[in-house]
């Protein structure tokens, strides 16, 4: 029979042993299975061992309230916000995010408090361009985790945060396939490495805590439109006209009408709401001028959504 010290060696093993598992399935959770059951395995194990299945129940109990939490798991959130095939390395980032609240996240980088907070201040209006893999380094220095593996042509998730569980993680969410080539072309990307889609930074609810860029918004689901993050329209704009003359709920159906009247302009989409309010919320746009926000400037802001020319009903 076992010891008081012989138990408390093996209950330490034990620690160690599920502390692995945990970083294991949150930095390459595509090795686990094709859904995020086995992060809730290992971490509720995790909690078991660590005498803490109170705080892991609640933290599950927060991302329902957070709608963090859909009917299909976290992955059925971040079906509204991400592309198909990032949603793997993506849902991960939450329960890394959890881990680390809990105390069991190893960092590959702890952030300073004056680094975190300068990457909380900048990374909104960052946000408003494109931008790539190397420019997330370059800007903000190696991730404090890395979600999914280092291939250039697949998606995966960087997360910045400081040691104190307090804080929650800055979690980029990057994107790149393989893009469709002949048999006998050499394999590449759509995109030479892979570009940020979105970022995961904002309190308050999951649908509303993310700021994207312009290819983020381009490659948002076509579902989302539907979605609680943000509701769209397509307007239609003749050449030399002064108003819009079609008003549509999607692409398709904008489209549609434009090749029936061979109509030429622009069809270009708009969020309901404001598009100053909008694209502020969004990060799309960050006010640093006096006029910024003023009667005239609101009154002509654009939408910088997607918009196509058309000729004669059909794309240029």
């Amino acid at each position: 029979m076992s010891n008081g010290g012989d138990s408390g060696a093996v209950l330490g093993a034990a620690r160690q042993h599920h502390l692995a598992q945990v970083n294991g399935v949150i930095r390459r959770p595509g090795m686990y299975g094709r859904d995020e059951m086995a992060e809730r395995l290992l971490l509720e194990a995790m909690a078991a061992v660590d005498a803490s299945l109170e705080r892991w129940w609640a933290e599950c109990e927060r991302l329902r309230e957070r709608e963090a939490f859909a009917p299909t798991g976290v992955v059925g959130a971040y079906s509204n916000i991400l592309p198909a095939n990032a949603l793997r390395d993506a849902t991960a980032s939450i329960y890394g995010e959890i881990a680390h609240r809990l105390g069991w996240l190893e960092l590959d980088r702890a952030l300073s408090e004056a680094e975190f907070h300068q990457v909380s201040t900048d990374v909104g209006g960052w946000l408003t361009q494109d931008r790539a893999l190397s420019e997330v380094i370059e800007t903000f220095g190696p991730p404090s985790l890395w979600i999914g593996g280092t291939n250039p042509f697949y998606p995966k998730t960087l997360g910045y945060t400081t040691a104190d569980p307090d804080h929650d993680l800055i979690c980029f969410h990057l994107w790149n396939t393989v893009a469709n080539t002949s048999p006998e072309a050499t394999l590449r990307g759509v995109h030479p490495e892979p570009v940020v889609l979105a970022v995961r930074h904002r309190p308050g609810t999951f649908p509303h805590s993310f700021s994207f860029t312009p290819e983020g918004l381009r490659r948002r689901p076509t579902g989302d439109q539907r979605s609680p993050v943000r509701s769209t329209v397509w307007l239609f704009h003749g050449e030399h006209a002064r108003n819009a003359s079609g008003v549509f709920d999607t692409l398709d159906a904008g489209l549609a009408w434009a090749a029936q009247h061979h109509v030429t302009g622009v069809l270009a989409e708009y969020a309901i709401g404001g598009a100053y309010d909008v694209a502020v919320n969004e990060g799309r746009f960050t006010p640093s001028k006096a006029h910024h926000g003023t009667a005239d400037h609101v009154a002509a802001f654009g939408p910088g959504l997607r918009h196509l020319h058309l000729t004669g009903g059909r794309r240029d």
